[in-house]
């Protein structure tokens, strides 16, 4: 199990039709807008998936926020729009709402291809045990309940399970133990898909050979296998989702193909054939 970092930056700018502030996250970011009537607050979103926008008043202040309740938002992939109008209650723009706002890459109502197998995420020369599956035993539990842990030696390649986009990454790290100060220190790979799902690979050695952006097509390296974060052991760990940190749809079930195309049995001690030989 791993985490992902989440990253974001603000600015401000005082004056009626002109930006407040900016909250960003990934390649997302939300305006806050200044208006002559009240408040807006616009997303624009560079990602090849849809962003959920989470809008929650901890204080209204000076608007009227509608239903005291978070306002979400879901903004296609590659593309911007208002997220919502708020009208002031009185002419006063000194009294400042207080809000908060979560970004979050993918949304639940996404439909994946329900039909679609995916390749077998990894190399080499000999089967290997798939040591967690869907069961949601030991770390795969809650959002993350729908993953897959293949047990591997260090610097197996690790194959793009299906065509795709290169969101994001995370790379650098070399330490590995069950400890819980390395949670969000497992170097990673996310592709995203043409359907809107994402999937991640897990636990990678240091130095990923591909860069945000890269469109990667099956079977492509994406790095090699490792034992970096929170480990017990060598291994990948692979899932397929909806949402990057949120749920519903962080892990969704997913199926493997083997080399003839017929559909994998993912019972726990199953034992998986490469999809092909290393490429070195």
């Amino acid at each position: 199990m791993f985490s992902l970092f989440l990253a974001g930056c603000a600015t401000a700018g005082p004056g009626p039709g002109t930006f407040e502030e900016i909250n960003c996250a990934w390649r997302v970011c939300i305006t806050s807008l200044t208006t002559t009537s009240g408040k807006a607050y616009r997303a624009v979103n560079e990602e090849p998936v849809p962003a959920t926008i989470v809008l929650t008043f901890r204080s209204p202040g000076n608007l009227r926020p509608g239903a005291h309740l978070p306002i979400e938002r879901v903004i296609p992939p590659e593309s911007s729009g208002i997220l919502v109008r708020l009208s002031s209650i009185v002419q006063n723009q000194s009294i400042r709402a207080r809000v908060t706002i979560a970004i979050d890459l993918g949304s639940s109502t996404t439909a994946p291809d329900a039909d679609h197998l995916y390749a077998v995420p990894f190399g080499g020369d000999a089967r290997r045990e798939l040591i967690q599956g869907f069961d949601g035993a030991e770390s795969h539990s809650a959002s993350m309940r729908y993953s897959l842990d293949f047990a591997m030696p260090v610097g197996t390649e690790v194959l793009a399970a299906r065509a795709g986009t290169v969101l994001y990454l995370q790379d650098g790290f070399t330490e590995g133990r069950a400890h819980p100060d390395l949670l969000e220190q497992a170097n990673l790979v996310v592709v995203a898909h043409s359907d809107g799902t994402m999937a991640s690979y897990g636990h990678l050695t240091a130095g990923i050979p591909v860069s945000v952006g890269d469109v990667v097509d099956e079977g492509d390296v994406l790095g090699l296998s490792g034992a970096t974060g929170f480990v017990g052991q060598p291994h990948l760990h692979f899932h397929v989702g909806l949402r990057m940190l949120g749920s519903p749809g962080r892990t969704i079930p997913v199926e493997l193909r083997g080399r003839g195309g017929s559909t994998l049995d993912l019972a726990v001690g199953s034992w998986i054939e490469p999809a092909r030989p290393n490429s070195g």
